[in-house]
Formats: structure tokens, C-alpha cells, sequence
């Protein structure tokens, strides 16, 4: 027997956490506290939305999920996205028979008939092979493009990973280690004080306040969930760098982080990823992805600015290998 369980069902995030374990997937970006938080962001900037995941019960088991939510814009027109990052396709292909898997895509696609504006969704490429959803789109029009992400497997031993490092990242850990004295802040002694000091440094340094600090807090929520920790660094009792990772089951991933950059001559960070790739790894996380690598002429819409560039040369020096997934971008009214 075929049910469908949605987001509102008091079930549903025990039956997505089965349905991650079955099929061991475990990206950091979509468990519930970061899809909590996501909502926020979306929230803050005026938007409507309309969560519309569900997950695909058969005999009472979970054989698949959709995360996807329904995002009203200004203009009137209706995006499909997991709130700000892409919507996203969970299968167990073990369990899920291609005419379970054509119910399941119908299921989708009846939700995706009151899309206006655009589809935005990322296939993980499960064992190298695209998903049918991602199928169903391309052969409906649809343009994919690679994406590709640092990933550092914690498997290795930290003289294998310290060997990976960037030659002139060295002398830069072991600087901010001795001067920065690096704190790990995790569910155990995170305090919304510490939190807000982060606030308050990505603020400075940016110039402006980019996000609410209802965000900020939906982040405090996450670490106290045991979904995040955070890496400070300090002279004294002055914060200099912080930065915020999101963890799953089995893998980290560099979200976001701030430094005084008119403090020192030295960059202030190297030593506080450092730490957070040591920590994870002595936790028993698996993986530790970096993020995003731009490179100067793959681009989707616009060309990756010098910053940008910059900042994935910078993860790039951390070692690790590149994955790639792909993204799948439908634009306009669906006919599925």
C-alpha cells in the first residue's frame, strides 16, 4: 500500500532520517535545522511559502522524499526551491520500482504544474548516475550544469591530511593556533552570546547587516541541535575569526565566516578551518566539504567574480578532492 506522508505530519522527520540511513545520504545542507534555517532566510526577504515535501511510504516504509517548497515572489510568479538552496530528490532505488518511481515523479509533477517562475533542483548523482527526476526535467526542457565542491576524506590520517595543505598554509596554522588560541563551540557550551559576537563581527566586517538576526538565531538553534559547531579565534578576550560549520550523521560543511581583517598582516582563518578538519575528523565524521570551487569560464548564469574566484582558491588549498554534482534549472510554466 502506497501513502504519502507531508511536512505538516507529525512522522515526517523521523521517517526522512529512516529514509537518509537506508539509503546513506547525508548531506549537512537538508537537515531539518538547516532547512529551518533556509526558511528564515527566505522569510526575512519577504517571500511566501508554501512547503510542499513529502515522503513516498510503501507497506509503511519510506522508499523516497522530496524537499521542495513552493516560493511566492514580489513579481507574482511562483519558484520551486528547498527554501533558498535547491529542492532536492531522495530514493532508496533498492526498494523503488520504476513504475513506484513513476508515481513518485507524478506526485512531483502535479505539485510542480503551479510553478511560474522557476525550477531549481541538484542531483547527487547517487553512484554516478542521474536521478529520474532529474530526467523527467531535462526531457521536458530543461539545462543542466556541473557543479563542483571540495570534499576532504576523513578517513586519512591527520599526517595525510596535514600533507595535503597548501605549502604556505602551514606556517599560517601554526601561527593562529599559537596566537588566535582556537575554541571549538559545540552543543555542550554554545551560549546565544557567543552566537551573537559572531553576529556582531560578520556585521562589522561586512559593513552592514546582511541577514536577520532572527537567521543568527535559527543557527544558535542548530548547534544546540547538534547539527553545527562553530570555531572562534581570539586575542584576549577580543574575537578576531569565526566560522560556522553544518554537520550531518557522517559529513561537515563550511557554511560561513567572518575575520578583522585590519587586525593583523596575517590571514586569520587557516588555523580555525584547521581545527574544525581536525575536529571533525576526531568526532567520526566522514567527510568534510569545503564548498563550492569556481573556476574562470564554467558558469550557470554569470560569470564568477574575482572575489569569488579567490575565495574557492582559498578552500582549494585545504586539500581534499573535487566532486561534481549537477544542477538541473527549469524556467516558466511547467508542463510535466
Amino acid at each position: 500500500m502506497i501513502k504519502y506522508v507531508g511536512v505538516q505530519d507529525p512522522r515526517f522527520w523521523e521517517l526522512f532520517e529512516q529514509l537518509r540511513r537506508d539509503v546513506g545520504w547525508h548531506s549537512p545542507l537538508y537537515t531539518r535545522s538547516s532547512l529551518f534555517y533556509y526558511r528564515r532566510r527566505i522569510l526575512d526577504d519577504g517571500n511566501k511559502i508554501s512547503d510542499r515535501s513529502f515522503i513516498m511510504l510503501v507497506n509503511t516504509n519510506p522508499v523516497a522524499a522530496f524537499l521542495g517548497a513552493l516560493i511566492g515572489n514580489s513579481n507574482g510568479t511562483q519558484d520551486m526551491l528547498a527554501f533558498e538552496i535547491p529542492c532536492q530528490v531522495i530514493e532508496n532505488v533498492a526498494k523503488l520500482t520504476k513504475a513506484l518511481s513513476k508515481q513518485f515523479i507524478g506526485e512531483i509533477n502535479a505539485i510542480l504544474q503551479e510553478v511560474s517562475g522557476k525550477i531549481w533542483y541538484r542531483d547527487i548523482l547517487f553512484n554516478g548516475f542521474i536521478s529520474a527526476f532529474s530526467h523527467n526535467l531535462l526531457s521536458k526542457g530543461g539545462n543542466a550544469s556541473p557543479v563542483f565542491s571540495k570534499v576532504i576524506d576523513l578517513s586519512n590520517e591527520e599526517a595525510c591530511l596535514k600533507s595535503q595543505l597548501r605549502k604556505s598554509y602551514r606556517s599560517l596554522v601554526n601561527w593562529g593556533i599559537r596566537e588566535l588560541n582556537p575554541l571549538v563551540v559545540n552543543k555542550e557550551n554554545v551560549t546565544w552570546q557567543m552566537v551573537n559576537e559572531f553576529r556582531q563581527l560578520h556585521i562589522r566586517e561586512a559593513g552592514r547587516e546582511t541577514r536577520s538576526e532572527a537567521s543568527w538565531k535559527k543557527q544558535y538553534e542548530m548547534v544546540k541541535a547538534g547539527d553545527a559547531f562553530i570555531i572562534f579565534g581570539g586575542v584576549g578576550e577580543q574575537l578576531v575569526s569565526a566560522g560556522l560549520f553544518f554537520c550531518s550523521d557522517t559529513t561537515c560543511f563550511y557554511a560561513v565566516s567572518a575575520s578583522k581583517r585590519d587586525l593583523f598582516d596575517k590571514p586569520l582563518f587557516h588555523s580555525l578551518m584547521w581545527v574544525a578538519i581536525l575536529y571533525a575528523k576526531k568526532h567520526g565524521y566522514r567527510l568534510f566539504e569545503i564548498g563550492p570551487q569556481s573556476y574562470p569560464n564554467h558558469f550557470q548564469n554569470f560569470r564568477p567574480t574575482k572575489k569569488e574566484l579567490t575565495i574557492s582558491d582559498f578552500k582549494a588549498g585545504f586539500g581534499g578532492q573535487t566532486i561534481v554534482y549537477l544542477d538541473v534549472l527549469f524556467s516558466g510554466s511547467v508542463n510535466l
